[in-house]
């Protein structure tokens, strides 16, 4: 067995009561929260984290779709738990920034951990209820998709209110994870994080570079210095799509349609220029017509931007 196991580092005193409890229902000889004191990976810690590793591969109830690179399994009724050898713990990172950070409603973080057997990333969570977006999506009248948008619009304003650090990336000034910065070494004149937004579109170039001709290049980099500059640096979900926007209808009695929201998926989420959200929510936006509806009732557009970034995204994706 390996000596050490990789954890989330953003686990402060206050959530060392929610990891007891979690792997209470794991194993009725699990330590109490009041002997857990340090982040330090003892031997027995260890052990736990495998014992509840191999359990958690058994839960046979996936919650997500099955065309993601993670798994996400419901354990033992109340727990979410996200499986993935492509994980990033910073996503437990990003939930607990959050939680202590603005109101937005997200899945509470329990534990965060590396299987050093398997080299799995689990993230462990609480279960929400309701549904996803994408999958309510066809069903829902014009009044429910207004509240929705509404309630969806009202979360990303409290997101976009954090206060921004002097960077932009993700938090703790770590490089960003997003398809269009990602490189196998994380080099950080592709990824950042980055001091400002002419920084930052010189690392979509550079990441350009690795698959375009240097006189493309040029052109590129030409039309990005007209339209990508002048942004505030504002937090950002980073993969608005309605798959990781759950939905739970609330009855409450009137006959008006209510809903609870609560925004999933936060491994790309980070500081980003301010029209990344929309470009982001629009990525092969005529493949998605029911979402493509409501995009516009949630966030602010930027027509110029959008076209810049679907060039960019035409030679990372497709």
């Amino acid at each position: 067995m390996a000596s050490s196991t990789q954890h989330t580092t953003l686990l402060p005193t206050q959530y060392h009561h929610l990891l007891s409890e979690y792997h209470t229902h794991f194993d009725a000889t699990s330590t109490t929260s009041s002997n857990i004191t340090s982040l330090k990976v003892t031997h027995e810690t260890q052990c736990r984290k495998l014992q509840s590793s191999r359990q958690i591969d058994a839960a046979t109830e996936v919650l997500n779709a099955a065309d993601t690179s993670a798994t996400v399994v419901r354990v033992n009724g109340r727990f979410a738990v996200k499986v993935g050898l492509q994980v990033p713990l910073i996503e437990a990172e990003t939930m607990k920034f959050l939680a202590a950070n603005s109101k937005v409603r997200i899945p509470k973080v329990y534990d965060a951990f590396v299987d050093p057997e398997s080299n799995k990333t689990y993230i462990i969570m609480d279960h929400v209820p309701g549904d996803t977006l994408r999958d309510l999506l066809p069903s829902l009248g014009r009044d429910e998709k207004a509240r929705i948008c509404e309630l969806i619009k009202n979360k990303l304003t409290k997101l976009r209110s954090i206060p921004a650090p002097d960077y932009l990336g993700m938090i703790d000034h770590s490089p960003y994870l997003d398809g269009v910065f990602w490189n196998c070494g994380l080099d950080p004149k592709i990824c950042g994080p980055f001091a400002s937004e002419e920084e930052l579109n010189c690392g979509m170039i550079e990441k350009l570079r690795q698959t375009e001709s240097e006189q493309y290049i040029r052109l590129l980099r030409t039309m990005m210095d007209r339209t990508l500059h002048g942004h505030r640096t504002l937090f950002t979900h980073g993969d608005l799509q309605p798959k990781n926007i759950m939905v739970e209808r609330l009855d409450d009695g009137d006959g008006a349609p209510d809903f609870k929201i609560t925004l999933i998926d936060w491994e790309s989420a980070g500081w980003y220029p301010e029209y990344w959200d929309f470009c982001n929510a629009t990525v092969a936006c005529r493949f998605k017509r029911d979402w493509l509806e409501l995009v516009p009732d949630i966030l602010d557009e930027y027509p110029l931007e959008f076209l810049m970034m679907q060039v960019v995204y035409s030679s990372v994706y497709y």
